[in-house]
């Protein structure tokens, strides 16, 4: 049912879902020498935290100017130092990509050569080589080399999206929405339930709607095989 629904909000949404916004990540700072607040314009007075920075772009502002900046955050790479434990957004502006990257290429290594795999999400594959799967990730980001070479057990590949998906600070259906997700879920008029999943759906911030979009038509292949 959430595979049908998803594709259905993806047909019935504008190509302006994926316009991601992103909310700066502003903290406190202290700056050396004289600095000057990027919304204003006007000086940042002060010996020390005389404003806040935005840790995943560098944007530089007062305080009380930090209330009013849109979000327009554009995270830099140089700034990102994790793609696993990284908020998904955040990711997938950084790399300007739909989804994060690493959803993407696990699922094409676990397409091209797990589907027939009994167990394939079932199965555990070793702790330590999972480990070593996000440590390439982390280190290398999209040149991360996941293939059968290097890991033969496809279930390594699969523990690693799983762990991914773990360790998202913010689960892909969020906080705000399960709870709808699991009200929704509750109605017992078949229309209206679907109705109303789809209704919540709109709800998921863009990144996270296509990503479990494009999870779900994956786990679909997998059913089917």
């Amino acid at each position: 049912m959430i595979s049908s629904l998803v594709r259905r909000a993806a047909l019935t949404h504008s190509d302006n879902h994926f316009n991601y916004e992103k909310t700066h990540n502003f903290k406190v700072h202290t700056f050396r020498g004289p600095h000057w607040c990027e919304y204003c314009a006007n000086f940042m007075w002060g010996l020390i935290a005389q404003g806040v920075r935005c840790s995943d772009c560098g944007l530089n502002v007062h305080k009380q100017c930090s209330k009013h900046v849109p979000n327009d955050c554009q995270p830099d790479l140089k700034r990102i130092k994790k793609v696993y434990c990284c908020d998904l957004t955040t990711l997938v502006k950084a790399h300007n990509t739909q989804r994060p990257m690493v959803v993407d290429i696990c699922i094409r290594e676990i397409e091209a050569r797990g589907l027939k795999s009994e167990g394939l999400y079932r199965v555990s594959g070793f702790t330590e080589h999972i480990e070593d799967v996000k440590m390439a990730f982390d280190r290398d980001g999209e040149k991360a080399d996941i293939s059968a070479n290097i890991y033969p057990d496809i279930n390594i590949i699969t523990g690693a999206l799983k762990l991914y998906f773990r360790d998202l600070p913010i689960p892909v259906i969020t906080y705000d929405t399960y709870s709808k997700f699991i009200e929704a879920a509750k109605i017992s008029n078949a229309d209206e339930r679907l109705e109303a999943v789809h209704e919540v759906l709109m709800l998921l911030p863009p990144a996270h709607y296509e990503t479990l979009r494009y999870l779900m038509i994956h786990l679909k292949k997998v059913t089917m095989n």
